[in-house]
């Protein structure tokens, strides 16, 4: 069933918005959803003094921006966060709990995206742009598990279909998810080859400017080359951190920790690992920018009076941050360049689109946590720990309730541990009581702040537990396990974490990101009232005209478009 059939079912049986009437005020022409992915709520601040004119300055200045802006739910990582952002829900309702997660009636992990009924266009290869990448992608991809509309879904509804949707991005969930699931055309970045591609979810072959684009092998023009800052004026060291610091690892294929940073290896048999190079580096940012411009063109996006939508997550910025941590170089430089992308972007639209004739929201998935030795140096309490490792918790429930014929844990993914109702029977016990016990066990381990029980999170989280309320938002009972494990600020586990830094936890160094809302109508200013991010979906309904996705809990900040107040 392609595109267009699913338009006309999805827009019939859940999305009922209204067509756009002629006594609307103007309305932007196209509207743009920009994730950075891993660009922390800090950052827009704290490097202001070093961005150049028509990026990041022209947005905080002549744009909405919200300083105070988290997410409302615990598990912060990359699919929840761009699901959320785009449903305007969390992910107790839109159900992408985490990039992957332990599907019991399958007994194995799935991926956010990952499709095994639906196949690569073109064909893929066996590689993929990082470990993450591959768990998803043997099969196709489709945004199937993805249970609530998105802002491209309500478009498409709201214009009868006229209106087009392009998600782009260098991970597949990156372009997936925001799109929805009735988009003309989604792409991301094949790890193996450095091309761009879609699933047959979409259509059978990539558009004639995609196919045009792969042509130029854009992401092997960096071979022999080295990754350099970017800047030669200021001081790194003073605006970041050391350019070698304990914790940070070494990037990808032997990039190395210390700049300058080589795209090695050039070899074309291990075309992969350079490709994951050429991924932990600003400059796939700057290829996924490139593919942009080709489809502002060649797609025709805010050519009429009906609005269109471009949704676009630079991947890059994430897989640096992972490396390096937030106090690197890497980072700051990465983020530089991320000033440049923003302007090349605005001035792109301004010469396509016309300038008033566009609305753009720019926010993030998720932030991070700093790398633990630094937050050592800093005087802060923090480790790597692994409260929860399989053979640590099985130990324990064997001591407990005794050896049974099956394990007692069945997966450990995220901070989600699943545990066997058919071994709490063989053994005569209630699956409750398990659950309790182990939770009660894991709270007096190294680095555990807290743990929350299936039952507790089912019956009710108290409202004086903030945290807690926010952990039973990312509680979707089909999908999530039975206890999950909150590590103390600053923690990070160390189960496949030896260097290098990661996300998803509720502290406000994951859930803190930039929220600006730039173009047409908007009432500029600098904004310090609380919002979540998942506010997008309606601003950006809003200025399209439309009604907001149907699964939508965050309205529109009071002021942004005038004195009326919405």
């Amino acid at each position: 069933m392609r595109v267009t059939t699913r338009l006309a079912l999805f827009a019939a049986t859940i999305l009922t918005s209204p067509p756009l009437m002629a006594d609307e005020p103007a309305k932007p022409k196209l509207v743009v959803l920009v994730y950075f992915d891993q660009f922390r709520g800090d950052y827009l601040a704290r490097w202001k003094g070093e961005f150049g004119e028509g990026g990041f300055k022209r947005l905080t200045a002549d744009g909405a921006w919200f300083t105070n802006c988290h997410y409302p739910y615990a598990y912060t990582v990359t699919a929840a966060g761009h699901s959320s952002v785009a449903t305007g829900c969390p992910p107790v309702d839109h159900g992408i709990v985490g990039n992957d997660w332990y599907e019991r009636a399958a007994g194995k992990s799935v991926n956010c995206v990952g499709a095994d009924r639906y196949y690569q266009v073109p064909a893929r290869t066996k590689e993929g742009a990082d470990e993450d990448e591959k768990k998803g992608a043997k099969g196709g991809v489709s945004p199937d598990r993805l249970m609530k509309p998105t802002i491209g879904d309500a478009l498409k509804a709201g214009t009868g279909g006229k209106g087009k949707v392009v998600g782009l991005s260098l991970k597949n969930r990156g372009a997936t998810l925001p799109a929805g699931k009735t988009p003309d055309a989604a792409y991301w970045m094949d790890g193996g080859t450095g091309q761009f591609v879609t699933s047959n979810y979409y259509r059978d072959g990539v558009h004639p400017w995609v196919a045009e684009f792969n042509r130029r092998k854009f992401a092997e023009q960096w071979h022999g080359k080295t990754w350099e800052r970017f800047r030669a004026d200021i001081d790194y060291a003073k605006l970041s951190g050391p350019d070698d610091i304990s914790g940070e690892s070494r990037g990808a294929a032997g990039q190395g920790r210390v700049f300058p940073h080589p795209f090695e290896p050039t070899d074309m048999k291990t075309k992969p690992a350079y490709l994951n190079a050429f991924y932990t580096s600003p400059f796939g940012n700057e290829m996924l920018l490139e593919l942009a411009e080709k489809a502002i063109t060649a797609e025709s996006l805010g050519a009429d009076d009906v609005p269109d939508l471009l949704t676009l997550s630079f991947s890059s910025n994430d897989a640096i941050g992972h490396a390096w941590g937030p106090d690197s170089q890497e980072v700051l430089d990465v983020t530089l360049r991320s000033d440049r992308i923003m302007k090349r972007l605005l001035d792109a639209l301004d010469t396509k689109v016309g300038k008033g004739k566009y609305l753009l929201v720019m926010s993030a998935d998720h932030g991070v946590c700093p790398l633990p030795e630094m937050s050592r140096k800093q005087g802060r309490d923090a480790a790597r720990v692994q409260p929860a490792a399989s053979a640590k918790v099985e130990a324990f429930l064997v001591e407990k309730f005794g050896k049974q014929s099956s394990k007692w844990v069945e997966a450990i993914s995220g901070p989600w541990v699943y545990l066997s109702d058919k071994t709490a029977k063989a053994a005569g016990v209630i699956s409750a009581d398990v659950h309790q016990a182990l939770a009660e066990w894991l709270q007096k381990q190294d680095g555990v702040s807290a743990t929350y029980t299936r039952k507790a999170l089912t019956a009710g989280i108290p409202d004086t537990d903030a945290t807690g309320q926010m952990v039973a938002r990312s509680f979707y009972p089909e999908r999530c396990g039975d206890v999950y494990v909150l590590l103390k600020p600053y923690y990070l586990s160390s189960a496949t974490l030896g260097t290098g830094t990661t996300h998803g936890s509720p502290w406000e160094y994951d859930t803190h990101v930039p929220l600006v809302v730039y173009g047409t109508g908007v009432t500029p200013g600098v904004r310090a009232e609380r919002v979540a991010p998942l506010a997008a979906a309606a601003v950006l309904s809003k200025a399209a005209g439309v009604t907001p996705p149907s699964g939508s809990k965050y309205g529109v900040p009071e002021g942004l478009f005038g004195a009326s107040g919405k």
